[in-house]
């Protein structure tokens, strides 16, 4: 038995966050991992648009959603989510957007590879 191990495949980081940024992270995934059956998320506009349908449409991914108020449809996200805010935004000055950059990168890969897991 191997446990399943939850790790971010892709990210990225705008300063908008838009559709494009979306699309642009579900390329790169799909660029380096296997396609997945479902991509799950909010109902935000970024996520809902024709854009980011066309594209899951192409890959035949079918797309899920949360409902309004209710994140736990996305558990394993808004579990990461909120690790990321507690251990790293909210203690962490960023000097510019590169370093945001740049340190984001360095905690994710940190979060993949090094952190204690308390579940899997």
């Amino acid at each position: 038995y191997e446990p399943k191990v939850h790790k971010i495949l892709a990210y990225k980081i705008g300063r908008q966050m838009n559709a494009k940024l979306v699309v642009d992270t579900v390329n790169q995934a799909l660029e380096h991992h296997k396609r997945p059956a479902y991509f799950h998320s909010d109902m935000g506009s970024q996520y809902t648009s024709c854009d980011v349908e066309n594209l899951l449409r192409r890959h035949q991914i079918f797309h899920s959603y949360s409902k309004q108020g209710y994140p736990y449809d996305n558990g394993q996200v808004e579990a990461f989510h909120s690790l990321l805010k507690r251990e790293f935004i909210f203690q962490t000055h960023f000097s510019s957007f590169e370093d945001l950059i740049l340190r984001t990168s360095n905690y994710i890969n940190w979060f993949n590879t090094e952190r204690i897991r308390t579940s899997v």
